[in-house]
């Protein structure tokens, strides 16, 4: 039987290793004793600078540290007193990665000759659709802060989210240029996956995951899990499942086990359009691989189902052996937790769908006075509820779909479609004429991630939070540059 021979660390590697160091010894730092900010703009500026140089090492670093850190990386501001400035640690590392990439690319001795878009058969349209995305999007920012005289900070916030982490798309066509690369990419999300068992073990431990508590539920219980945390390894169960179909090697050997530990976790985040997305997306993910793979897939699906199960009835059984023990407490406040969020998916009263259903009624209504170009950046919608009333930030209606419409209308959502369509046209396109290709395991499992990404879009604000969209355009990025890498 072939071994796997360990690779040497490259450069571009040990520079991603030292960033996550530097930055998550800052991360760290503040928890211990607060923002500082001259360690800060140490840190930070040593992180620029390597990525300038290096900037597959920023964005293999990105990844890892969103992972772990989710907002502390991404959302925590530059504290100056008692002012707050909206730059985060994941900006100052993404602007070293576009700089890197126009610095690479500027000091090449024929530039054009090795722009990506021109690479697989030229450029797609649905480049220029996001070109197009992107360029609307800064228009509506300073129509938005200058003529209609909206929120500056919110406006500000749904460019970024709009225009600028959009640009990964792009980064990805750059620096992903070989199988080597993205593989290298999935080693870094796989590690910080497998870091997030710690905060899954954690949960269990205390009764209450870490960081939960930015997310309340609406029902009675707690969440084992953080949102986010279960949200990344959600990608990682799909992206695992189509390697263990695709690849038989000894990496793969080991996701069966991680698939189980991270079930626990994304269960127990009680993330209900969580869990519908990846029931879906499983379930694509099974119509779209080749014959062959089918039967793999549906024999590894009986032999986790009964691993589970046997689970299930080990714990039940032991804890019917010690009815006074707190495993037999735990499990009957589990179940209880666990079964009451799966009803309230139909219920109608229930606190969090009945709060979606009146703003997204209130969002529709104000979206009808201008149904072409929408409303503009930085604005707020007025909502009651009963005796409850409030002002709810138009990108924070917990659904990414009527988010854009409501925002940029007609106008901005059409090309927004139009341009998921065409990279699912493509992607649909070129993996029928390969599928004997062994590269194929990325394509399959980025659209299943795409098709993940399209369910939960309605039920929380993806696009609009930058620790949950930047995977999306990123496995955008993957999909397109497939043809960049793959007779390499």
């Amino acid at each position: 039987m072939n071994q796997i021979k360990p690779e040497k660390l490259n450069v571009e590697t040990m520079g991603a290793i030292f960033i996550i160091a530097l930055v998550s010894f800052f991360i760290l730092a503040n928890f211990a004793v607060g923002f500082i900010f001259p360690l800060f703009l140490i840190i930070m500026s040593v992180a620029f600078l390597i990525t300038c140089f290096y900037p597959r090492s920023g964005l293999y670093a990105i990844i890892f540290l969103t992972f772990i850190f989710e907002r502390f990386f991404t959302l925590s501001p530059i504290i100056l007193g008692r002012a707050e400035y909206k730059l985060c640690s994941l900006d100052i590392i993404f602007l070293g990665v576009i700089g890197g990439i126009i610095f690479n690319w500027l000091s090449r001795k024929n530039p054009s000759s090795i722009l990506p878009l021109k690479r697989g058969g030229g450029i797609l349209v649905a480049d220029y659709f996001l070109i197009a995305f992107i360029v609307l999007a800064t228009i509506y920012f300073f129509f938005s802060v200058f003529v209609l005289k909206n929120d500056f900070a919110l406006a500000f916030s749904n460019f970024k989210n709009y225009a600028f982490y959009s640009l990964f798309y792009f980064a990805i066509l750059f620096l992903i240029d070989s199988k080597k690369n993205l593989v290298q990419l999935f080693k870094f999300a796989l590690a910080g996956a497998i870091g997030i068992i710690f905060f899954i073990v954690y949960g269990i431990l205390s009764g209450s995951g870490l960081w939960s508590e930015f997310t309340p539920l609406s029902t009675e219980g707690v969440r084992m899990l953080a949102f986010p945390h279960a949200f990344y390894l959600s990608m990682a169960m799909i992206f695992s499942l189509g390697w263990i179909y695709f690849k038989k090697d000894n990496f793969s050997k080991y996701f069966p086990y991680l698939a189980v530990i991270w079930s626990v976790g994304i269960i127990g985040s009680m993330m209900r359009h969580l869990w519908i997305g990846l029931f879906i997306a499983v379930i694509f993910l099974y119509f779209i691989l080749p014959q062959e793979n089918k039967i793999v897939f549906r024999k590894a699906i009986i032999k986790y189902s009964w691993v589970i199960l046997t689970i299930f009835v080990f714990v039940f059984y032991i804890a019917v052996l010690f009815p006074h023990s707190n495993l037999n407490k735990n499990s009957i406040e589990v179940f209880s937790v666990i079964k009451n969020r799966v009803i309230s998916t139909t219920n109608i009263y229930d606190e969090s769908i009945s709060w979606r259903n009146a703003v997204w009624h209130s969002a529709i209504k104000e979206y009808t006075e201008s149904p072409i170009f929408g409303l503009g950046f930085g604005k707020k919608i007025f909502i009651e509820i009963g005796s409850y009333k409030n002002l709810v930030e138009i990108r924070n209606i917990h659904n990414s779909f009527i988010t854009l419409l409501v925002q940029t209308g007609f106008l901005g959502t059409g090309i927004f479609i139009f341009f998921i369509w065409d990279v699912i046209k493509e992607s649909f396109k070129k993996a029928r004429v390969s599928v004997s290709d062994n590269l194929n395991i990325f394509r399959f499992t980025a659209l299943s991630i795409l098709i993940f990404y399209l369910i939960i879009f309605m039920f929380q604000p993806y696009l609009e939070t930058n620790l949950l969209g930047i995977f999306f355009w990123i496995n955008l990025g993957i999909l397109r540059s497939y043809e960049n890498f793959r007779n390499k």
